[in-house]
């Protein structure tokens, strides 16, 4: 089943993709891959630096990323799972940021901001598809 793809949902997939790209990178540095620096670099920012990083960041940052980046296709593609599936993403992500906010930095509520702002969007978007049984929009 389609859904109706207008600039909201390109901007949605767009934002989406971006915020994906951005966790992958982030995803890299945290394993070195992108030298050493920036390894040093990010472990700084942490306010309680891992002494592995792998399965608290790394791992979470590579399949966020790599769903985020499916489920933004799927939302350009006019596909519902996109629809369906950025929404469901988005919740695991707030999820995510609320550990790593206690757990790890404080500043990790900068994450849930994105998340927040598609779900609120997808979901009013949802509703007024008339395939939805929703009001036209």
């Amino acid at each position: 089943m389609k859904h109706n793809r207008n600039l909201g949902m390109i901007v949605v997939a767009m934002a989406a993709m971006a915020q994906s790209a951005l966790r992958l990178y982030f995803g890299l540095a945290t394993t070195g891959a992108l030298g050493s620096d920036m390894k040093a670099q990010l472990t700084t920012l942490l306010e309680n630096p891992v002494t592995d990083p792998l399965l608290p960041l790394t791992i979470p940052f590579f399949l966020l990323g790599v769903f985020g980046i499916v489920t933004a296709i799927g939302l350009l593609a006019g596909r519902s799972w996109g629809v369906y599936g950025t929404i469901a993403l988005s919740v695991v992500t707030i999820f995510y940021d609320i550990w790593a906010m206690a757990a790890i930095q404080c500043t990790a509520v900068m994450g849930m901001v994105l998340p927040a702002i598609f779900i609120i969007y997808l979901m009013i978007a949802n509703y007024r598809s008339p395939r939805a049984g929703g009001m036209a929009a």
